[in-house]
């Protein structure tokens, strides 16, 4: 609440001063303040104002002398409006859209100054009566400027009294900031920086603005793809330029992934994905060294959205949302006549004053647009200017005036006409035998009806009933008078017309007579239309006639005596025949209609095939077709019968069906469901993300599902709830679709009514070492043992780094028995296991050269008489961890190879204290150095790179065995 202060009215403020002038004189000089009586007035309370969403709420409470009204009023430099409004209970409410309706365009209404008058004091403060909107979501944000800010559209329509010169508080994740208004109050701007610092390293942006309890408007600002003409870039608000940050991108649709560990923005908000353009989606890890952006976050490429009208001839468009400043380095002009045309901007076209030039292109209303801009790649939807749009009626009000005046002559003359027609067919379901004096006295009665709705027609609409005489003669057109008195004349004609052509003459034919007919289904007169034949059967014209009743109900006249047989018909259902006669004048026409039963699943309202449908009376079953119905045959008109609705798959029901017009029933069965769940295996070991097939093995299963396909989850997995009991066939096909690596496999399951049933789908990997490959592995396992084939010199050390490559020969070996390691058909096992024999053969010559240095074969040679020692490296090499490797690129392992060259380069320098000669430990660190370093590019590259990491490891732990230290503490002399 706002407290006001008073200001006095000037003119009591004078009458005032004068008073106490005349009592200072009166008591001879006596000191009395002429401000006295003014500030008394001033502090007879205050007046309090609350603004509440849409509406301000004066408080006059604390008023002494509450007045009865008050007048609230919005002052600005070139404008004053006001609004006068009743205070109830101490309060009166009025409106900031009345209050403002008076104040320019373009003038702020930030701390507006609101006046309140409240009898003759006036109170004024300061209070916001502006509004704030965000533009749509699918309205472009960019960042923009040298010193970047964040560019956020408002929608112009629903945003009041801001200008260029405000600034909003926004908040931002709970922070406090300052947006600064922009383009003529159509944009909101957040520093970039500021925003940074506000928010920290969140994924999502929630901004908010609130200028009163009740009225705040907000925005998500979420990481996307965009689209640019340098190709694909991740935007997120925060990625700022200067900074680094770890990237990996994943393409959702086939796993194709960009990893770039120092990776710095191309501009602000953006950081280049050109290696993955075309995607639509993709999961973003993003992160610097302190904190995280993204973790595994899937981001969309989304086209923004944007409206224009065509301007200047064709040469520019002007938006109808708030983008001014937006850079546009070209557009995509998609003509309706088939064509399509590119052009380019420099990098300096922006939309200015909400309007784009299209430089040498000409785009009209019919054309679709699509702009490429510094917020990404949208659409535009183009309109024709006002001037080229279809012209409006060249006088829709005196057309509208024109029709209203038709109509209410119509009424006037028809509303009376038809009171005969009314009159004639009640006298004809009176009587229908006319006499001369009926037809009379039908039409008295109708001039009578008539007459009366005619006076109120010509006083309620037609303008009153005693007009000005100059009006009436001499008639320039009917009159609505003239009207009324032909309308009550065609009524008063109409009545007898309708009486006679419905009935017929009294005594024309002595034997003619008049029945009744009601049909019924048994309970209930027939809704619509039903055909009723009859025929006379007791000589006389006994050629069939008939007619049509509505309602079930009727009244038929026949002109000979005697008896006559009368039946209904309703489509191709009939009743049976009744006797009528001048004794019997009424008939009533059962008819028996056969019930369908339409029966579908409970849960899903799909119909049930198959379901048998058992009556109770006579214990006959009918079985429902391929659309889940079954016509029941009646029995007696209206009468019921229980069914029972059973179905193998459904809990068994029983229900009450009648033979009625609406006796179709539509019965929902509750299935009888189970759960599976299966898992995807490559020989025993579980794979994710793969494809399976449920297929059920009974027809009525298959024409309720077909084939079923389901994804495994990263556990290998997959669940499917609400299947129908019985047996189907889980599928697996080969992994990655590669059937030269792998055998589809399958496995039958039985699914049972609230069981979960486990299936395990296996494929098998058919791959196998070839013959060459085998041959490979013997003869490097031969290189091997050659490592310890030299007399008079110790070859324990040699032997120890040799069983690193053993462990790569036993890990090609293993490659059969891992198939699950290549089941995403990312990697071919052939140029795994080649890559390897080849790594090895390379490590073999790494080993033997670092061995057979002369520092180290005197060293091996003064070890000749210790006691040998069978050490091995404790290490393996591991086929995920060289899988892993090769998902990566070569130059994140080289940076891992040089990592870790560092770290045992350190473990090497800290123990040479500790041994007499540290050659062999050297010489084998350099040599894997150069083995890892030397290698090209490629698969090849990366597992060899793998092999000299397994020898760097090697190496580390050569200090760890006390049979390496001894040989390496050995004096050599």
């Amino acid at each position: 609440m706002t407290a006001l202060a008073p200001i006095p009215d000037d003119r009591t403020t004078a009458s005032r001063l004068l008073v106490a002038l005349v009592l200072a004189v009166a008591v001879a000089g006596a000191m009395v303040a002429p401000a006295t009586a003014a500030s008394t007035a001033q502090d007879d309370g205050d007046v309090g104002v609350t603004r509440s969403g849409d509406a301000l709420t004066v408080d006059v409470t604390d008023l002494s002398d509450r007045p009865e009204t008050v007048t609230v009023a919005v002052s600005e430099p070139n404008s004053t409006s006001s609004d006068p409004k009743t205070v109830s209970n101490g309060t009166a409410e009025v409106s900031i859209e009345t209050l403002i309706s008076g104040v320019d365009d373009g003038e702020s209404l930030v701390g507006a100054t609101v006046q309140v008058t409240a009898g003759n004091e006036t109170y004024e403060d300061a209070v916001d009566l502006h509004t704030v909107t965000f533009a749509a979501d699918d309205v472009p944000v960019w960042i923009d400027g040298d010193d970047p800010r964040i560019v956020l559209p408002l929608n112009a329509s629903e945003t009041v009294g801001i200008t260029g010169n405000d600034t909003v508080a926004v908040t931002a994740d709970d922070a406090a900031l300052e947006g600064a208004v922009r383009a003529d109050g159509t944009q909101l701007t957040i520093p970039q920086s500021e925003l940074r610092e506000a928010v920290g390293s969140s994924a999502d942006v929630g901004l908010e603005v609130s200028v009163a309890d009740g009225h705040s408007t907000s925005r998500t600002l979420e990481p996307e793809l965009r689209e640019t003409t340098d190709g694909l870039v991740l935007w997120q608000p925060l990625l700022e330029t200067g900074s680094s940050y770890s990237v990996t991108a994943e393409r959702t649709a086939d796993g194709t992934r960009y990893v770039n560990a120092e990776a710095e923005p191309v501009r602000p908000g953006e950081i280049d994905l050109s290696s993955l353009t075309g995607v639509s989606e993709a999961r973003v890890s993003v992160s610097s060294e302190d904190e995280t952006l993204l973790d595994g976050r899937t981001v969309s490429l989304d086209r923004f959205s944007l409206s224009a009208t065509v301007a200047d001839g064709g040469s520019a468009v002007t938006f109808d949302q708030g983008v001014d400043g937006l850079g546009v380095r070209g557009v995509v002009i998609d003509s309706s006549t088939g064509s399509i045309e590119r052009y380019a901007f420099d990098g300096g076209h922006r939309v200015e004053d909400g309007r784009l030039a299209l430089g040498n292109a000409t785009a009209t209303a019919n054309d679709s647009l699509v702009i490429a801009t510094n917020a990404g790649v949208g659409t535009v939807t183009l309109s024709a200017a006002p001037s080229e749009q279809d012209p409006a009626p060249a006088d829709e009000s005196g057309l509208l005036e024109t029709i209203l005046g038709f109509g209410t002559k119509a009424v006037i003359l028809v509303v009376p006409a038809l009171v005969g027609p009314a009159v004639g067919y009640g006298a004809y379901r009176f009587r229908n035998e006319w006499t001369g004096d009926r037809l009379k006295i039908s039409s008295v009665v109708a001039v009578g009806f008539a007459l009366a709705l005619a006076l109120v027609l010509v006083e309620t609409v037609g303008g009153g009933l005693l007009p000005e005489i100059d009006s009436l003669w001499p008639p320039n057109e009917l009159t609505p008078h003239a009207l009324a008195v032909v309308g009550v004349l065609l009524g008063a004609a109409l009545a007898p017309v309708t009486y006679s052509r419905l009935g017929f003459r009294a005594g024309a034919d002595a034997g003619g007579f008049t029945f009744d007919v009601t049909v019924t289904d048994g309970d209930r007169p027939l809704d619509g239309r039903t055909t009723i034949g009859y025929r006379r059967i007791d000589g006389g014209d006994t050629k069939a006639k008939s007619t049509t009743i509505t309602g079930g109900t009727g009244r038929i006249s026949v002109s000979e005596p005697g008896s006559w047989n009368v039946a209904a018909k309703r489509g191709e259902h009939d009743s049976e025949a009744v006797t009528v006669s001048r004794r019997k004048t009424s008939a009533t026409l059962p008819i028996a209609f056969p019930a369908t039963i339409s029966v579908t699943d409970r849960d899903g309202g799909d119909p049930i095939a198959g379901a048998t449908v058992t009556r109770t009376d006579d214990g006959t079953s009918r079985t429902t077709d391929a659309t889940g119905t079954v016509s029941l045959e009646p029995g007696e008109p209206g009468s019921n019968v229980d069914v029972e609705i059973a179905h193998d798959k459904y809990e068994n029901r029983t229900e009450t069906v009648a033979f009625t017009q609406d006796g179709d029933r539509t019965v929902a069965l509750s299935p009888r469901t189970g759960r599976v769940r299966l898992r995807s295996r490559v020989d025993g070991v579980p794979i994710s993300s793969t494809p399976l097939r449920l297929t059920p093995r009974e027809q009525s299963l298959r024409d309720r599902y077909g084939t079923i396909s389901v994804t495994t989850g990263r556990d290998g997995s997959a669940t499917r709830d609400g299947l129908l009991i019985g047996q189907y066939r889980a599928e697996i096909d080969p992994p990655a679709g590669r059937d030269d690596l792998f055998d589809g496999g399958k496995s039958i399951v039985t699914v049972r009514e609230d069981r979960s049933t486990t299936a395990e789908v296996d494929a098998g990997f058919t791959w196998s070492l070839s013959s060459a490959q085998r041959s490979q592995i013997d003869r490097l396992r031969q290189r091997v043992r050659s490592l310890s084939d030299h007399a008079g010199r110790d070859t324990t050390i040699p032997q120890y780094y040799g069983t690193v490559v053993t462990r790569m020969l036993d890990a090609v070996e293993s490659l059969p028995e891992a198939g699950h390691l290549f089941a995403d058909g990312g990697t071919d096992p052939d140029v795994v296991a080649d890559a390897l024999l080849a790594a090895a053969a390379d490590s073999v010559d790494a080993i033997n050269d670092a061995m057979t240095t002369k520092r180290n074969v005197d060293l091996f040679a003064a070890c000749a008489d210790m006691s040998a020692a069978a050490v091995e490296w404790d290490g393996e090499c591991d086929l995920e961890t060289l899988l892993e490797r090769l998902d990566s690129d070569a130059m994140t392992q080289r940076n891992a190879l040089k990592d870790r060259y560092e770290t045992v380069t350190s473990r090497v320098e800290a123990e040479r204290g500790s041994v007499s000669e540290a050659a062999p430990a050297e010489e084998m660190l350099r040599h894997a150095w150069d083995l890892g370093n030397d290698a090209g590019r490629g698969d090849d590259a990366i597992v060899t790179i793998h092999a000299a990491l397994l020898l760097l490891d090697a190496v580390d732990a050569v200090f760890e065995h006390d049979a390496l230290c001894d040989r390496l503490s050995r004096t050599v002399f």
